[in-house]
């Protein structure tokens, strides 16, 4: 049975052109005996950007199997984001859909060396997530030792740390009423100090 290909190319720059990518495609699909039902590009547009308009047309072929397999001249044509390449893939199984880079011969989910690498790259990207969340968890318990309260800073009403220094409590009991740590109970009652020790200034009266 005959494969239905759809091309996908895709430029950066308006100055740029697709026409050198989709010669070089289409000549692989009549050699490939791929019947190509439509060729698919974005002109102008960053890889990065999951909303291109042509590259939502081609997933939307796919999720409605009118093509088998998706044929880039490179991988980062397709996409630039290993997480988005990786969910891609799997939307792409899920709909009977393969997936080919003419340049990365190794990129290519028709054949079982292909899905082997795209195992791999899966593999190697939940590693790296799972490197950066230890390393995340360490850095949140160690500042956690230091006293440093996480997340967004809590107002504090100086008067009412005022309220509760006059009324005899100890630094960490007017932290744990107010939610601050003793540290910035102490610089707190600090600056009250330092205020009231400022000399108010004398008013000279003249003598006539």
């Amino acid at each position: 049975m005959t494969k239905r290909v759809g091309i996908y190319s895709r430029v950066s720059t308006k100055d740029q052109t697709c026409i050198q990518q989709l010669e070089l495609l289409r000549e692989y699909c009549s050699k490939a005996g791929y019947q190509i039902v439509d060729e698919f590009v974005d002109e102008g547009l960053s890889a990065m950007k999951s909303n291109r308009p042509q590259y939502l047309r081609i997933l939307e072929y796919a999720r409605k199997r009118q093509i088998d397999i998706i044929i880039c001249y490179k991988i980062d044509r397709f996409s630039r984001s290993v997480k988005e390449l990786l969910n891609c893939m799997d939307l792409l199984k899920d709909y009977g859909c393969g997936f080919m880079s003419y340049m990365d011969k190794s990129m290519d989910t028709t054949t079982s060396s292909g899905k082997f690498m795209f195992q791999v790259l899966a593999s190697v990207s939940e590693l790296e997530r799972n490197i950066i969340s230890e390393r995340t968890k360490l850095k949140l318990n160690h500042l956690k030792s230091k006293g440093i309260i996480l997340g967004r800073p809590i107002k504090v009403n100086y008067q009412t740390v005022y309220d509760l220094r006059d009324q005899g409590l100890s630094l960490s009991k007017i932290g744990r009423a107010t939610g601050i740590v003793s540290s910035t109970v102490s610089k707190i009652l600090k600056k009250r100090a330092v205020a009231q020790m400022k000399p108010v200034g004398v008013v000279s009266q003249s003598v006539n």
